[in-house]
């Protein structure tokens, strides 16, 4: 679904990747839908005084895109007609230029998890070109939020992502730069701390991030994802506000059906109203949507009030969400490691999947952060499998070369490897002065 408030050239660009897919699945009638769509949104475009510096840049993305669905229908004279009205890209100037890689940019960020890397590379491009378009700003900055959150949801926000969510919010209107700036706000202040000084600074910047959000719900917005990320806000700040959460989840509910979010934000809100019969109705409903989140809060509630068995759930899931970026795998192979070592006492099962998750990536930061799921707590994976697991696995299997590998993983041996690859797939986020 296309949400109207949602910048038009977004718009074009998804229906264009819409497009894309359906020829990829062979579904010519669906395809020429999204390019006749897409054609009529050009239109539009064209005849707004914001697009004029870049409409070159939006023509040639979309009749390079008409040009490949008119092919693979072989509608070959069509394609005639276009070709030679396509500008070249070596004619356009810097302007131009940042508006390609901005495009791109937004493709990449559709992809989700696995587009996250070449979606900062990308945006940083387009703002080297061009630092005035407040879209190439916010795609930028949320593609570092993304990556950040993929690593672990308690890393601090860095200056960068803070710095280009702020010009982003600055320089534009539109209240969806508006509300990730405020999210932004909100996580950078999501460490526990008893210094007076950072409690005050904490719920200064709550009190004003809620007025903002207020001003922004009272606007009546009707786009769903301004919505659920009001709603998101609104359960995040310590002052009870959660029938704002529950009136722009319940108009969710009117525009957008069966919105996975939407779910799993209603599950977060009645856990928090402690109504956990809700909660757990509507944490099975995301997980049904292959919510991944959500997926675990449901293995949790469900252990809890008897009415799932963690371990096979959890293997399941290994399927379900095949294939699986590195951050979520390492989540789930620790999800399964605990489950047998706490509710199985399966030190050898729990061991391999351990292994298993270091071995995706030694380095993450998910194994220095506070760990719980089930009835498992520490204070991080790493600290538990040096000082408990290992040496209980030593003492009860002496000769198990596991126990070797994991401390061997844990202390940075063999991983000069992986190490190197994973440089190669890294982006330098940092930025020319």
């Amino acid at each position: 679904m296309i949400d109207k408030e949602i910048n038009p050239l977004q718009q074009l660009l998804d229906l264009l990747l819409d497009c894309y897919k359906f020829i990829s699945s062979g579904d010519d009638k669906k395809a020429a839908k999204k390019i006749n769509k897409a054609e009529e949104l050009l239109i539009k475009i064209q005849h707004e005084k914001e697009y004029n510096q870049i409409i070159r840049v939006i023509e040639h993305v979309f009749y390079a895109t008409k040009c490949f669905f008119l092919y693979d229908a072989n509608v070959i004279v069509e394609i005639q007609e276009i070709l030679p009205n396509i500008v070249d890209t070596e004619q356009f100037n810097d302007i131009e230029l940042g508006a390609l890689y901005g495009c791109q940019s937004v493709i990449w960020m559709c992809m989700g998890d696995f587009g996250v890397v070449q979606a900062i590379d990308t945006a940083k491009k387009a703002l080297e070109k061009n630092q005035d378009c407040a879209l190439w700003h916010f795609i930028f900055a949320k593609s570092l939020r993304r990556q950040r959150r993929l690593i672990s949801l308690s890393i601090d926000v860095s200056d960068l992502e803070k710095k280009h969510f702020e010009i982003a919010y600055a320089t534009s209107t539109d209240d969806v730069f508006g509300i990730y700036y405020l999210q932004m706000r909100l996580e950078s202040f999501y460490k526990f701390c008893r210094d007076r000084n950072y409690v005050m600074r904490k719920n200064e910047n709550e009190k004003d991030v809620t007025k903002i959000a207020k001003q922004i719900l009272q606007k009546k917005p009707k786009n769903f994802k301004v919505l659920l990320k009001l709603a998101r806000i609104f359960l995040r700040v310590s002052s009870d506000e959660s029938l704002l959460a529950k009136e722009c989840l319940d108009t969710v509910e009117t525009l957008v059906p069966d919105n996975i979010t939407c779910f799993h934000y209603k599950a977060i809100l009645y856990e928090g109203i402690g109504e956990y019969k809700e909660a757990l109705y509507y944490y099975k409903k995301a997980a049904e949507h292959n919510n991944f989140a959500a997926e675990l809060y449901y293995v949790q509630y469900g252990w809890e009030v008897g009415e799932l068995e963690p371990l096979p759930h959890l293997l399941r899931m290994l399927k379900k969400y095949d294939p699986i970026v590195a951050e979520k795998k390492i989540s789930l192979f620790l999800a399964i490691a605990t489950t047998h070592y706490s509710l199985r006492k399966d030190m050898l099962n729990a061991a391999d999947y351990f292994l298993k998750a270091l071995s995706v990536d030694p380095l993450n930061t998910k194994f220095k952060n506070f760990y719980k799921f089930l009835d498992f707590t520490t204070t991080n994976i790493s600290y538990f499998l040096k000082n408990v697991f290992c040496p209980n696995l030593e003492k009860n299997q002496p000769k198990m070369k596991i126990t070797n590998d994991i401390k061997n993983l844990l202390d940075g041996k063999h991983v000069d490897d992986l190490i190197k690859e994973m440089k190669t797939l890294s982006v330098n986020t940092t930025e020319k002065h």
